[in-house]
């Protein structure tokens, strides 16, 4: 009883005596030294980063998903990949090309789980970068003749999604049975496959 009573004792002694203590605004500035140059400096290699993030439920297999994607994509230069966090993964090129290959050519899938990638910019932490949509070709069917600018291929992308640009390899074709354009598609909402057009004499098809 006594030893507990002592205990408690100190205790309340410890507490007064921190709560006297008043903390003071710190103005104090930290300026971390740089280190003096060393022979000469270390070339940093140049390097392009997506971030990205499969959509399954399952756990990714880091190693083995590196192995394929990198014989399907086909760098010249090379990717690295890392995990950041569970089911989030940064990709490094070493060549713009390998990463606007990947950009471009989506979307690709790993065992039938498809990938969501985006670009990581400079100065942006890539666990900060939204990974919501998914870029793919969107082939448009039966537009009406007087229907087929550019300016209304753009509205049709950005009713289906965010509209990114069109596939112009065919741009002087006389005749197309479909236009292509490329669309960023949310992955939360369910995908459109039809589109009621409203034409210009206020019928639709």
């Amino acid at each position: 009883m006594e030893a507990a009573a002592a205990t408690e004792g100190d205790v309340n002694v410890m507490t007064q005596h921190w709560a006297d203590i008043a903390l003071e605004e710190e103005d104090d500035v930290f300026a971390p030294v740089e280190p003096a140059d060393e022979g000469e400096a270390v070339a940093v290699r140049e390097s392009w980063r997506l971030v990205g993030r499969f959509l399954a439920t399952k756990i990714i297999k880091e190693e083995y998903m590196s192995q394929v994607m990198a014989s399907v994509w086909q760098p010249v230069k090379g990717v690295q990949v890392t995990k950041l966090q569970p089911g989030l993964f940064l990709f490094v090129f070493y060549h713009e090309t390998d990463m606007q290959h990947v950009l471009d050519g989506g979307p690709w899938s790993f065992e039938n789980h498809t990938l969501i990638c985006k670009q990581v910019w400079n100065g942006v932490i890539p666990v900060t970068v939204p990974l919501d949509t998914v870029d793919m070709w969107v082939q448009v069917h039966e537009l009406p003749l007087g229907y087929t600018s550019d300016t209304i291929l753009e509205q049709v992308g950005n009713f289906l999604g965010t509209f990114v640009k069109i596939d112009d390899r065919f741009a002087n074709a006389p005749w197309k049975t479909f236009y292509r354009i490329r669309v960023s598609i949310p992955v939360l909402k369910p995908l459109k496959r039809r589109m009621k057009l409203l034409k210009r004499d206020k019928t639709t098809c």
